[in-house]
Formats: structure tokens, C-alpha cells, sequence
């Protein structure tokens, strides 16, 4: 289960994994504390020894970790037989939810020295996507590539990848469940619809507006970056 940090992916892989009755990895705990992602992408590791070094979260029937959303041809030819599911959120509330997780605020010409000192190295190659070949002349702008980044790997592998949106699946949890596993194969096995509303992760503060967080000069460089993948997507786009 692939998708960007902050768009879902921790919940709906927890849930399906009880749904079914699946073993699930809902992170590689090494990279969490010690991340080399970046070194496939630079050729310094092959994914064959990536997986070798993260060898029992890679042996669970569920594996979701969005640091490996850049990898899918990489993951493919890995597993050949494993199934994708991409989960995608509105940049807008993705991009808001990944800084109110790192206490950044929105409205920054850039991130200053004061908050770059608390981004732990997990984070700082969310934050900065050089090592992806991504260009942004600040945060936002490479936080906005970066959405993209991953959204391309969706789309120009559709034939190959469940698309799950996370606005649908907060519509209807249970139904949006149902019908991934349906999708999978997967056996519906647990009833979870108590268990829907449990938060897997810290929640963003999503009472705040676009405008308010972001100020009108980011929120027009993610809406101007991702706008063309936002509309294939069916996402609203205000400018």
C-alpha cells in the first residue's frame, strides 16, 4: 500500500489488515529511526538489499509504507506477484497534514533554521525532494513536486494499481474497505465498523482554511504546481 505521508494510508491498511484477518506492516521500522530510502534512488543500494535489510516487516501479508510510493517499478519487479494499492488525498489537505504533523506552518516564504532543526531525517527527504530529482524554490513548491511525484506513479501505472481517494474513503469507510478487499481478493472475515473512527495517526487540524494556513501566495503554488493531476483526479481546482 503505497500513498504520501499523511493521506490515510496508515488507517486504511490497520483496518483492512482487521478486516481480513491479514498480518500488516504499517512502517519500516528501521527507516523510521534510520532512513536509506534515498540510496536506492541514488543507486547506492539495490532494492533487492533494502528489503533484505527490512526483511521481517517485508514478510507480512499487508505492507504499507509511503517512503516507498517513488519505488513502484523497483517494489514490481521485487514482488511480480504482489497487488498495488495507491491511496491519494487532495494536495491541499496533504500538504496541510504533513506540517501540522511537523509544526511547520504554511505560510512561510521558507522553512527557517528554527524548525529545520526539529525535522527528524525520516521527514527531512519528505521535506526535501532533491534526492528524487524534484525543484522547488521552497517547501511548499517541493512538497506540492513531490505529490506530484508520487500521483505520476499512479497514473502511469492505472493498469497496474487500485486507486483508493482518501476523500472517498472518509465518506464511507466500511463500504470503501469492502470494496478494496473485494477488489484484492481478500476475504471479509471481522465486522470493523467500530473500529472505523480510531485514530491511527495524530490528525491534522483541518478546521483551519486553505487560505488561512497556506496564505494566498503557497496555496497558489500547490494549485498551480499539481493542478493538471489534481483535475485527472477529480479534485476541484479554485484558481
Amino acid at each position: 500500500m503505497l500513498g504520501n505521508q499523511k493521506s490515510g494510508t496508515t488507517a486504511i491498511a490497520a483496518l483492512l489488515s482487521e478486516m481480513t484477518g491479514l498480518s500488516v506492516t504499517l512502517d519500516l521500522k528501521r527507516e523510521m529511526k534510520n532512513p536509506v530510502i534515498d540510496r536506492v534512488k541514488r543507486g547506492g543500494l539495490s532494492m533487492e538489499d533494502f528489503v533484505r535489510l527490512n526483511k521481517l516487516d517485508f514478510s507480512r501479508d499487508i505492507i504499507k509504507e509511503p517512503s516507498l510510493s517513488p519505488f513502484f517499478r523497483e517494489l514490481s519487479e521485487c514482488f511480480p506477484r504482489s497487488k498495488f494499492v495507491m491511496v491519494i488525498r487532495d494536495p491541499r489537505d496533504n500538504i496541510r497534514s504533513i506540517l501540522n504533523r511537523l509544526k511547520i506552518p504554511g505560510h512561510l516564504d521558507d522553512i527557517t533554521d528554527e524548525y529545520a532543526s526539529r525535522i527528524a531525517p525520516a521527514w527531512e527527504l519528505i521535506i526535501d525532494g532533491r534526492w528524487l530529482g524534484l525543484d522547488g524554490r521552497n517547501y511548499i513548491e517541493m512538497l506540492a513536486q513531490r505529490w506530484n511525484y508520487i500521483t505520476d506513479s499512479y497514473l502511469d501505472n492505472s493498469d497496474r494499481m487500485l486507486l483508493l481517494r482518501y476523500e472517498d474513503f472518509s465518506k464511507d469507510k466500511v463500504g470503501e474497505l469492502e470494496r478494496l478487499a473485494e477488489m484484492l481478493g481478500l476475504d471479509k472475515k471481522r465486522d470493523v465498523s467500530r473500529r472505523v473512527d480510531v485514530q491511527f495517526q495524530p490528525a491534522g487540524d483541518r478546521s483551519v482554511r486553505w487560505d488561512d494556513f497556506f496564505g494566498p501566495e503557497n496555496l497558489s503554488r500547490i494549485e498551480r504546481i499539481s493542478a493538471d493531476r489534481m483535475r485527472k483526479l477529480g479534485y476541484a481546482v479554485s484558481r
